[in-house]
């Protein structure tokens, strides 16, 4: 088994992980082979998991650890931090522009 591969990100968006982030989360983790957490402080989840997500209760601003282990860890890791820096793919700026109006 291969090395962890760790990278922190920030929570985007006024309303950080919610339902539609989360399986976002959830769904792209699913797509590799390795194992992939998410931590928060002491807490740590699995990143294949939308209701293990939610539990963080992870607000804007937060940090998080992604981490992965095994085949493909480093694509997972970049997945989901491409998932994060884009908002999860925008979602996270459309929500709050929507309830702005």
């Amino acid at each position: 088994m291969s090395d962890a591969v760790t990278q922190t990100v920030t929570v985007p968006g006024e309303n950080g992980l919610h339902l539609v982030p989360c399986s976002l989360i959830a769904q792209s983790a699913s797509s590799f082979e390795c194992e992939v957490r998410i931590r928060k402080g002491a807490q740590t989840v699995d990143a294949k998991n939308i209701f293990d997500l939610m539990s963080l209760n992870a607000g804007h601003g937060a940090e998080l650890v992604l981490e992965a282990v095994g085949t493909a860890a480093r694509d997972a890791v970049d997945a989901l931090v491409a998932l994060f820096d884009s908002g999860f793919n925008g979602h996270a700026s459309r929500k709050a522009a929507q309830e702005s109006h």
